[in-house]
């Protein structure tokens, strides 16, 4: 469908959590962690059609920011412990591997000094300013689940934005 994508957090820990339940034929449960998904991911065949979705993305890029949030969010939402956490963040990392996600660095001090998105900052914050940039630099699609804010933001400097919800087909 794309053939190179900004990934921003909230698509990427969706990944991360169906690919850690996936695995081992689904033996984890993936019912224990619908909650952690958006909607538009609360159905086997939404989850499948997802991941091959991003998986069929040539070019994968996300930020380091992006990176950083998600042991938080998998903290918050799965509230993983011991061997629990570490089968999570090995299959995470080898999803990532096999994806060669491209991980940026974006620095603070270079958005704000940028004029087309530094005024983002104090309103959307570095994450997803640093996202709206990549994707804008790379001229490529950025794909997220946050309408209200990351959506209008990047649409409104010609970014490309899709959202989760409308890349999958519609539920019958």
């Amino acid at each position: 469908m794309f053939r190179k994508a900004v990934i921003d957090t909230g698509p990427l820990f969706s990944a991360l959590v169906l690919n850690y339940t996936f695995g081992n034929g689904g033996a984890r449960g993936p019912a224990r962690f619908t909650s952690a998904l958006g909607p538009a991911l609360h159905s086997k065949d939404s989850q499948v059609q997802f991941l091959g979705l991003l998986g069929s993305i040539n070019v994968k890029l996300t930020t380091s920011h992006v990176i950083g949030e998600l042991h938080g969010l998998q903290a918050s939402r799965l509230k993983l412990y011991g061997d629990d956490r570490r089968g999570f963040w090995l299959a995470s990392i080898d999803l990532l591997t096999q994806w060669n996600i491209d991980e940026t660095l974006i620095r603070l001090l270079d958005l704000a000094a940028d004029e087309k998105f530094g005024n983002f900052l104090p309103e959307i914050g570095p994450t997803d300013t640093g996202l709206i940039q990549l994707a804008f630099q790379h001229g490529c699609v950025l794909i997220t689940q946050d309408e209200r804010t990351l959506a209008p933001k990047a649409r409104a400097v010609g970014v490309d934005c899709r959202l989760v919800d409308r890349l999958l087909p519609p539920k019958r």
